[in-house]
């Protein structure tokens, strides 16, 4: 395990925010088609068994189809996204518990597990930390 996997965590959760916003743009085309609807008389038997004109209703079934495999495709991207992030996350908690300073190791876990900002950091830090002061402490760590 390197550091390496820290520097990954908040690219795979951008990662994820940004299928979760393509997700629900697709969400959103697919409700569109779906008030698309698609009307056309055609001549023939009827359920009386009468021949005549029906009146057909759907959708446009190509591009509706279509977005509805592009929200499937996504869907399972994310539960990959977020499988990976977990175990990345799990990876990560175990190389920070072999750091032998409690500093380093309570910082490291404040900003790549629980995702604070450096801000929430530095306050659950205590009162000597501010905000640039873990930040930097972080960066030199991920130098060494």
């Amino acid at each position: 395990m390197n550091k390496q996997i820290l520097k990954q965590i908040p690219d795979i959760r951008k990662e994820i925010l940004d299928l979760e916003r393509a997700i629900t743009l697709v969400e959103k085309r697919i409700e569109i088609l779906k008030r698309d609807e698609v009307t056309d008389t055609v001549i023939g038997s009827k359920d009386d068994l009468t021949i005549g004109p029906i009146r057909v209703h759907g959708h446009p079934q190509k591009e509706y189809g279509k977005k509805l495999r592009e929200l499937q495709r996504k869907k399972i991207q994310l539960s990959n996204k977020k499988a990976e992030l977990l175990h990345l996350e799990n990876t990560a908690e175990e190389y920070i518990q072999t750091l032998p300073d409690s500093h380093i190791r309570r910082l490291i876990r404040y900003r790549c597990i629980e995702n604070l900002s450096w801000q929430q950091v530095a306050v659950r830090m205590g009162i000597k930390y501010s905000a640039e002061a873990c930040r930097k402490k972080f960066e030199r760590f991920l130098r060494a």
